[in-house]
């Protein structure tokens, strides 16, 4: 018997039966239709009906065909336990430029997107940008029983090191001296907490401890705050020159207890780039290292400086790690070498 309204089970409406083309038969078993009226749910049972039918008659080509990139993305972010921050953004604008292709046609959807972004992008993020993809159309592919179309790869050079820039301090003050005033504090507070550029840039003023001289960094995805890029929050005593500036920031604002700590020239907060690249920071970093006869240095770059001058003052890795919100002390082991005259003056403290 075709699939059918079979009972009513408290308010709702459950169908069952079988579907029978040539040889082939799917039992299906009882399942609630969700609906409360009766015609509604003898609608939704000849709907699974037709569609395990088309299933048989087509198989999996046939259920390619009809399915789109969007739905998988939609399954794989309804999916429990959610889905990061960074991958919701990126799965948001693939959604808008490939959601309306064919599952059949992923590949060359995708080849098209890495066309178009690829070339302002590193190696490195298109990589970022597939994966989030991928993940997104196995689990919708899994999910509808269809096979799982192959994405070209992206090749990425591995190097047998990371460049590591960092000043002197006469160079960071200088720097630091030539932004507008609007990005100093900002700057600050890149060269003296090791903070990523998004993360100074979202901090909010409820994660701003003035008893405790500290800035929290949230690890979780809430809206407006600033987030860390391992989901894992963590506390950043602040040094004193951030202390100092961060108050008289606040002391201009009106003393507030909420709300973003940095405003762009609108006098709005900066827009998170995470996942999507770009700095908004990079127009007011590239004016700041001509005008204080700085080269090759940019912005992420005092993330390194922070690290390695924290290194040449004796700061213990494992304190780096910890301060720096890396994940294991591989990423830190870098800068463990960052100065042959820092090496050559501990070996001549040993007595």
């Amino acid at each position: 018997m075709p699939v059918h309204v079979s009972r009513k089970r408290g308010a709702v409406w459950y169908a069952r039966g079988s579907v029978r083309v040539g040889a082939k038969t799917v039992i299906v078993g009882e399942f609630s239709t969700g609906c409360r009226a009766r015609v509604d749910a003898e609608a939704h049972a000849a709907a699974r009906n037709a569609e395990i039918r088309q299933d048989l008659l087509q198989g999996g080509r046939g259920r390619a065909r009809a399915l789109t990139i969007a739905d998988c993305i939609l399954a794989y972010l309804n999916r429990p336990g959610g889905v990061h921050g960074y991958d919701r953004d990126r799965l948001g604008e693939l959604n808008e430029r490939l959601g309306h292709r064919r599952i059949a046609e992923a590949a060359e959807a995708w080849q098209e997107w890495v066309a178009a972004r690829g070339p302002r992008l590193r190696a490195t993020t298109v990589s970022r940008w597939r994966s989030a993809l991928h993940a997104a159309l196995a689990h919708g592919c899994e999910a509808y029983r269809v096979e799982l179309p192959k994405l070209p790869a992206v090749r990425v050079r591995r190097r047998e090191g990371e460049r590591i820039a960092f000043l002197s301090h006469a160079e960071a003050d200088r720097l630091v001296a030539a932004y507008n005033p609007r990005a100093r504090d900002v700057a600050l507070v890149l060269r003296y907490q090791g903070l990523r550029t998004q993360e100074a840039l979202r901090l909010d003023w409820r994660h701003v401890d003035w008893r405790r001289r500290a800035l929290f960094v949230m690890g979780t995805a809430e809206q407006g705050v600033a987030r860390t890029k391992s989901r894992q929050g963590r506390t950043v005593p602040m040094h004193r020159r951030v202390r100092v500036a961060l108050y008289l920031l606040w002391r201009r604002r009106g003393r507030p207890s909420e709300g973003a700590v940095f405003l762009s020239s609108r006098g709005e907060p900066y827009a998170d780039t995470r996942g999507q690249g770009g700095n908004p920071l990079k127009r007011a970093h590239a004016t700041a290292c001509r005008v204080a006869g700085v080269g090759g240095f940019r912005v992420h770059d005092w993330r390194h400086h922070w690290a390695a001058h924290m290194v040449m003052s004796r700061c213990d890795l494992y304190t780096l790690m910890r301060l720096g919100g890396w994940s294991s002390l591989e990423m830190v082991l870098r800068y463990a070498a960052v100065s042959i005259d820092h090496m050559a003056e501990a070996v001549a403290r040993v007595a």
